[in-house]
């Protein structure tokens, strides 16, 4: 196994849920108690679930990717790009098409790199690999909606997000940096759908 390609995932399994975390947990709600209230608020989670949906139905189909950890990045960054503008596309209707935007985007990376994480591992600590990146992606949580709760009051909801995405969008691009990590799966069997669907769950 190579260490610096676990290292780049574990990285952008942190930062990424720290984004989301703070971004949807604490950020989206204040941002919608000030603009869009309830109604608005269900609206936007509603979008962002369907993104996401789309994003892995998307990412069980395409299973002949030539660079697949390229084609993920790609994803998170289209994601980071979206998360940024959520504020900031005329109300409710950008504010939804942004959230579409980031689940689906997101989710479409998400499921690749699991999935490629699964076949590249071997069995015998496939478990242990697991738990190490569900650990950094689920640690995160409580770190994450503590420092935003402070953020927000501080900033207000609007500034948090292009912040959120310009984290997001760096933690990929740092991880892209490693010959490495850009090469992941390159050589691997193509997943199948049903592996990719497994591995969103």
């Amino acid at each position: 196994m190579n260490a610096r390609v676990l290292q780049a995932i574990v990285l952008i399994a942190v930062l990424a849920n720290f984004v989301i975390s703070g971004a949807f947990e604490v950020a989206l709600p204040a941002l919608a108690q000030a603009r869009f209230g309830a109604t608005g608020f269900g609206s936007l989670i509603a979008c962002f679930g369907a993104g996401s949906l789309g994003g892995m139905l998307t990412a069980a189909r395409l299973t002949g990717l030539r660079r697949p950890a390229i084609a993920a990045c790609t994803g998170f960054l289209i994601g980071g790009v979206a998360i940024s503008f959520v504020p900031f596309l005329g109300g409710l209707p950008g504010a939804a098409a942004a959230a579409l935007v980031f689940g689906a985007a997101g989710s479409f990376g998400n499921v690749i790199i699991v999935t490629l994480l699964q076949q590249w591992a071997p069995a015998y600590l496939l478990g242990r690999v697991m738990s190490l990146v569900m650990l950094a992606g689920i640690g995160a949580f409580p770190a994450s909606v503590a420092l935003s709760g402070v953020i927000v009051r501080s900033i207000g909801p609007a500034p948090f997000f292009p912040a959120a995405g310009a984290v997001l969008a760096l933690a990929v691009l740092l991880a892209a940096t490693m010959r490495e990590f850009r090469n992941f799966g390159v050589n691997a069997a193509p997943a199948s759908g049903q592996a990719a669907v497994v591995a969103a769950r």
